[in-house]
């Protein structure tokens, strides 16, 4: 069994691996992973040994305290903050109101014993977490701070009771050091939630609720009773419960929480829908198509907090400083109070100089330094649609010298669309929308897609396999279908058929008896996104390598459409691998790919990518899976792994900087030359300052986002189109490039739709074909 349970009392790197420890060494608990910034942690236990109570009594041994049952009671900590903070304001006056010349009376240090101690009681959290964890060998940072403030109480109280007046009460030292240490994690912890929105996001995108249609009528039902095959209404402005597909009704939906594309996008029948997110027009119904563990959104969430729980291998050096940290500050604080104690015999000048050691020092710095940045950055993926399933990986992404793309599905939309027409006949259109109705082929999907108006009935209808469709009406015969069909009843023409072989279009021949109405030529066209993506991985300095199983002339043509100066034609799964082999021995490669032939390739590659709607095995074997099925991700990744290390070396730099900084300093190491030192209040408030530090400059990776491609409208005035082949040539060029055009002859314009193709790629595009571009209309 797999659960994940709330841990408190966690603060440091220290923290999670005694909690780690303490539940891996509990009898029947098979793994652990601790999510620092979430105080969670991840166990994998068999039921029948290991139960939930005595992984709670481990935790507890341990210092800390596993939540088994949560419920919604008060903020304990929050309110125990506040009255501390109450009760330390009043002492600070009976403690220093003589400074400002406030009289005193005589009990007021017997006050000042009264409130500490209740402080104290209030925060002793802190002393069992810290000395358990002392006693244990394992110290973190509660240690340090129960240290100081226990040998602060215990000093004052020596002072106190033997009435010496050479030296001051520590009082409010020792409670003060506990507020101030409450109030650092309280800001932390708030700073912790900001990394962690995403997920938490995620998960309140599912509704609680579903519209159930049972024997025709509309039943809300909790979403954990929805099963696979229900049915659902989905109403304007309601959230889809769960992974499905429209079986009636047409609307727009809000996929931007999950593949982070900021456009609505269109449902129809038959089109997938994802759970969680938000229908926004026309009402739908929906059959289910997976059990809630199984949605996309669950997945995502699950994937993603796996990520921020792994450790990247710059965290597992900080970690190893960790373990030597606190007992490195405890023998520093001694040797600190020793050798004062030699030099000045002063106990109070000793003592202020070992408590500001101990409570300077920031273990919680350390630790914080790469997890905090890992959770922000796999956040701020998830949110723009980029599904970090390894986040080792960010330390690869961002030193990428080669990207290596699939072309099918990656570079492509891998959906048929038609290129072209050659119309013989008036009969064509009719005869070819009529007939492939009753096919369930691709190619006749992307034909009754364009041309739904065929109602020609037939005597007989026949499905040739690897042929195409045969129809008898009355004393004719009707067929549409591939080459080979065709010319079983009449001779085509080999222009026609030298265009399809070199763009690499498949082709449909419709005739009747002997002649032939025409031809249609359909293809996978590009993403109107892919020039651009392959420009923006150009100017981060990667170099982009297309791979084909086209053949040479198509494989060369589409990458001249791309731009992209080197590929390979004709490949096998071997030979990806093989290139990405070759290319690592030169720098760090990625591989980006949707299908099964890419599953060897994107295993060895140092960063593989998927696109969301490839294959399983694809999506299995990747590290990165691109939900919104764009490459142009590939280079916000490449970004987000570069910051995301960028603030990494910052937040150690400054958790180690700090520490050779202000640990001498608190020993007094400037006292003598230059008369610095520092209060262990001040010191505790340092090292809260510096925690809160980390996770704030951990929360500017939110600062990434997207390259920023706008799609809008064109209208193209072009000159030379002559007739309908003219304006066809001109159709095929643009949707080689991806666009969604319908090119009008009559107004010698070309009409595009949302596309994010620039002007000057338009413009070439068309003159490619040997027209002439007169002007650009921009809506």
């Amino acid at each position: 069994m797999e659960k994940t349970y709330e841990v408190k009392g966690m603060t440091c790197v220290i923290c999670k691996g005694n909690v780690e420890r303490a539940l891996k060494n509990t009898n029947g608990v098979l793994d652990c992973k601790i999510n620092l910034l979430e105080n969670e942690a991840l166990v994998t236990f068999d039921e029948q040994i290991a139960s939930e109570e005595k992984m709670a009594k481990a935790v507890s041994d341990a210092g800390y305290e596993l939540i088994i049952h949560k419920n919604n009671e008060i903020d304990k900590d929050k309110i125990i903050m506040i009255v501390s903070t109450i009760l330390v304001l009043i002492l600070m006056y009976f403690s220093v109101g003589h400074m400002f010349g406030i009289h005193i009376p005589a009990y007021g240090k017997y006050i000042q014993l009264i409130l500490c101690t209740i402080v104290m009681i209030l925060n002793f959290h802190y002393y069992r977490s810290g000395f358990r964890s002392l006693f244990n060998l394992n110290p973190n940072m509660d240690s340090l701070v129960s240290l100081s403030s226990m040998v602060s109480f215990i000093y004052s109280l020596y002072v106190l009771f033997t009435n010496n007046t050479k030296y001051h009460l520590y009082f409010e030292t020792a409670a003060m050091i506990l507020v101030i240490v409450s109030i650092g994690k309280y800001i932390e912890g708030s700073n912790k939630k900001k990394a962690a929105k995403t997920i938490r996001g995620l998960a309140t995108l599912i509704p609680m609720q579903a519209n159930l249609i049972k024997d025709e009528e509309v039943v809300i039902i909790p979403i954990d009773d929805l099963k696979k095959n229900d049915i659902v209404l989905v109403r304007p402005g309601e959230s889809i419960p769960q992974d499905g597909i429209v079986i009636s009704g047409v609307s727009q939906v809000d996929e931007s929480m999950i593949t982070g594309e900021s456009l609505p996008q269109n449902k129809n029948i038959d089109d997938e829908v994802i759970g969680g997110t938000v229908n926004l027009s026309g009402q739908i119904k929906v059959r289910i198509s997976r059990n809630a563990a199984q949605t996309t959104l669950s997945k995502i969430i699950s994937l993603t907090k796996q990520a921020t729980m792994a450790k990247i291998p710059v965290e597992r050096f900080a970690d190893k400083v960790s373990n030597y940290f606190v007992f490195s500050v405890i023998a520093i604080s001694i040797l600190t109070f020793v050798i004062w104690m030699i030099a000045s015999k002063d106990l109070e000048k000793s003592l202020n100089f070992a408590l500001s050691v101990l409570v300077i020092s920031c273990p919680c710095a350390l630790g914080l330094a790469t997890p905090a940045a890992v959770m922000v950055a796999t956040g701020n993926a998830a949110r723009n649609g980029v599904l970090i399933k390894n986040p080792e990986i960010l330390e690869v992404a961002g030193d990428l010298k080669y990207v290596i793309l699939d072309k099918t599905g990656t570079l492509t939309k891998n959906k048929l669309e038609i290129i072209d027409v050659k119309e013989y006949d008036e009969l064509f259109l009719e005869v070819l929308s009529s007939l492939e109705k009753s096919s369930d082929h691709p190619i006749a999907k992307a034909i009754t897609e364009a041309y739904p108006e065929g109602n020609m009935s037939f005597d007989q209808l026949e499905q040739l396999s690897g042929l195409g469709l045969l129809a008898k009406k009355g004393e004719d015969t009707f067929f549409a279908g591939n080459r080979k069909l065709a010319e079983k009843y009449t001779t085509l023409n080999e222009d026609d058929i030298k265009q399809a072989e070199e763009n690499n279009y498949s082709f449909i021949c419709v005739g009747k008896n002997d002649k032939l109405l025409g031809m249609v030529y359909v293809a996978d066209v590009l993403k109107d996104t892919s020039i651009n993506a392959i420009a923006s991985l150009k100017k981060r300095g990667i170099t982009p390598i297309m791979c084909t199983g086209d053949n040479d002339v198509t494989a060369r043509s589409i990458a001249r459409k791309l731009n992209i100066d080197e590929y390979l034609s004709s490949v096998t799964p071997q030979d990806k691998n093989r290139l990405v082999s070759e290319k690592k021995e030169e720098g760090k490669v990625a591989m980006v790919g949707d299908g099964v032939n890419d599953a060897i390739a994107l295993s060895s590659a140092d960063v593989s990518f998927s696109v969301a709607n490839g294959t399983d095995i694809a999506y299995a074997t990747s590290d990165i899976v691109l939900m919104s099925n764009s490459i142009l991700d590939v280079s916000f990744m490449v970004d987000l792994a570069r910051k995301t290390m960028k603030i990494i070396r910052q937040n150690l730099f400054w958790a180690l900087f700090y520490n050779a900084f202000f640990i001498p300093l608190a020993a007094g190491a400037l006292y003598k030359p230059l008369g610095l030192s520092l209060n262990p209040m001040i010191g505790a408030m340092t090292m809260s300052v510096s925690s809160i530090f980390v996770l704030t400059n951990a929360l500017r990776i939110n600062k990434v986002k997207k390259e920023e491609i706008k799609t809008m409208n064109k209208t193209v005035n072009i000159d030379g189109m002559m007739c309908v082949h003219c304006a066809a040539h001109v159709q095929e060029a643009l949707q080689n490039l991806g666009a969604e055009v319908k090119v009008s002859l009559e107004e010698g314009k070309a009409y595009l739709t949302n596309t994010a193709l620039s002007d000057d790629q338009i413009t070439q595009a068309i003159e490619d074909a040997g027209y002439e571009v007169t002007g650009i209309v921009n809506e």
